[in-house]
């Protein structure tokens, strides 16, 4: 269980974020995420949207961090980002860099428009991306960098994307950031400070965080146990991505889990839950034009598999074709009684034990939906008594809760329909019988 020192200062600190940048819950917590668990992120976006302001404050509320910010053309130099080579290390033979205060120096890095950069400055990005590590002349330094943020107002394409494919890999989460949408938040933003240092002044300066407590989180959280019901879930994502053409790498893969443990951790919890793995879709997609798609298929595969676990404590399975199955078992039933009742003394007697079969299966599953809607109807109950910190993972829950209310709504309406039929249907079949005695 986190800290609960650490859990109110994360708390305050999303919170406050919230207050400063509206519309952003997403993404203020994909990136708290993103630092939590050692990892980079890369933010898609039109300009002038706060792509760098919100990392810029969010840097701000960490005590004794480092950043270095830099906005890339094709025109940058490596010195500009990693520092001027030593006057003193030539006389010496050595090509050394002198790294104070630059990206191998720091612990966050930020680097706007990031692919504006040449090759040259891109390929130099790998090692500090993902090794942590940053070769100056024979020397490997380990870099205290924890995470890098680059953002970018469009994606490479097809061409570029050969060259930058290892780069852009290394940004495990990616974010498509848009303007602010409603009326009272545009208002809002328009009226708002703007100025960092006046936004930390309003900061309660005894909940901000500070480099231990990201280790804390960090250290802590990867000891939480991956189970094999996720693991199903992720593989049943990953196959999906395969088969439509969405690439994601095994080490992308490796960093998923890393997060969703931080992210399992911080809603004080003991392990990651198949509804965390909402996260995924931010880190499966490559061109923004996919997002939605590769959303919408894997959201597809975590509800399925939430609904089967919440069916499976009543040792029921619904199949893909559960509401069609309905719906053709009542509009069959329908005409059959309706043939039954206009001149059931005239229908052939296999059409008589037709009915008398429907008449079972709706039986059936009016008793299956009565043990569905009871067991959704607990479970709604559940998810409502649910403790989640994160604003993101709010979003999850509600999500969740809305699925279920929508099915718990249609299956309703076919349990009424069912028990209409069945009343109907009973009432026919005892006319006959009345009828036949006499």
């Amino acid at each position: 269980m986190v800290k609960a020192s650490v859990l109110k200062k994360i708390i305050y600190i999303e919170d406050a974020l919230n207050s400063i940048f509206l519309e952003r819950e997403e993404l203020i917590s994909l990136m708290m995420l993103t630092v939590f668990s050692k990892q980079n992120m890369f933010i898609l976006g039109k300009t002038g949207i706060a792509k760098s302001q919100i990392v810029n404050v969010f840097s701000s509320l960490i005590n004794n961090i480092k950043i270095f910010k830099y906005l890339l053309t094709k025109y940058t130099t490596p010195e500009e980002i990693f520092g001027p080579v030593s006057l003193v290390g030539l006389k010496n033979d050595r090509f050394v860099r002198k790294i104070d205060n630059r990206l191998a120096n720091v612990e966050i890095g930020f680097l706007d428009e990031i692919f504006k950069g040449n090759s040259s400055i891109l390929n130099s990005l790998l090692m500090i991306a993902n090794e942590k590590v940053y070769v100056n002349d024979l020397e490997v330094i380990k870099v205290p960098l924890i995470s890098l943020f680059g953002a970018s107002n469009e994606v490479p394409d097809d061409e570029e994307m050969d060259d930058l494919q290892a780069l852009y890999d290394r940004f495990t989460i990616k974010y498509i950031s848009e303007p602010i949408k409603y009326f009272k938040n545009f208002t809002s933003m328009l009226l708002a400070e703007d100025d960092p240092a006046k936004i930390k002044a309003g900061i309660n300066s005894d909940l901000l965080l500070d480099l231990d407590d990201l280790e804390y989180v960090f250290s802590a959280s990867q000891e939480i146990k991956l189970e094999l019901a996720v693991i199903n879930v992720l593989y049943k994502m990953r196959e999906f991505c395969q088969e439509n053409n969405y690439y994601i790498s095994d080490r992308k893969f490796k960093n998923i889990v890393r997060i969703l443990k931080v992210c399992a951790f911080i809603n004080n919890r003991a392990s990651i839950k198949v509804e965390d793995l909402f996260i995924v879709p931010f880190m499966a997609w490559e061109q923004p034009e996919d997002y939605n798609i590769i959303r919408k298929g894997l959201d597809s595969i975590i509800i399925a598999s939430i609904f089967n676990n919440i069916l499976s404590n009543i040792s029921m399975n619904i199949s893909d074709d559960f509401d069609h199955v309905i719906k053709d078992l009542i509009s069959n039933t329908r005409a059959l009684h309706g043939d039954y009742i206009k001149c059931y003394s005239y229908l052939k007697e296999s059409q008589k034990k037709n009915l008398y079969i429907q008449h079972g299966l709706i039986k059936e599953y009016i008793y299956k939906l009565n043990k569905i809607i009871n067991q959704l109807e607990l479970e709604l109950a559940n998810y409502s008594n649910q403790k989640e910190y994160l604003k993101i993972t709010n979003l999850f829950k509600l999500k969740v809760e809305s699925t279920i209310l929508d099915r718990l709504d249609n299956f309703k309406i076919y349990y009424d329909e069912l028990k209409m039929l069945d009343d109907k249907v009973s009432k026919a079949l005892l006319e006959e019988d009345h009828n036949d005695i006499y």
